[in-house]
């Protein structure tokens, strides 16, 4: 009896220990995902995936999620309904990300200094 509570004890601790990161990282905050987004357009722009006109418009939807936040904070209640609120703009930010970085529009590159 005691070595079937101790093996069941032991694989419940051992799938919550195994599990535990796993729906941890589902769940980013929002900083975070703000930050990953901000170096996503950062990297694209170095590497010359992206034009300035395109930089500009994913770096103005950046501006406007953290207006979001700031106007949706100010009421010092941060509902549930706010936050997917935010993470669907983030979603959505994300996806505007990828299409245009991995479009065909080619930056022109800036004139090197001899």
């Amino acid at each position: 009896m005691n070595k079937l509570f101790f093996l069941s004890a032991v694989s419940v601790i051992s799938i919550g220990l195994v599990s535990a990161p796993v729906l941890a990282k589902n769940k980013l905050t929002i900083s975070i995902r703000l930050d990953k987004q901000a170096q996503r357009i950062q990297k694209g722009s170095d590497k010359g995936q992206l034009t300035i006109k395109e930089e500009k418009a994913l770096n103005n939807e950046q501006q406007h999620i953290k207006r979001m936040i700031k106007k949706l904070t100010k009421k010092n209640i941060f509902t549930v309904q706010d936050k997917k609120k935010i993470h669907t703009a983030l979603d959505h930010s994300s996806v505007n990300i990828f299409k245009k970085r991995y479009n065909k529009a080619v930056k022109i590159p800036k004139k090197i200094k001899p």
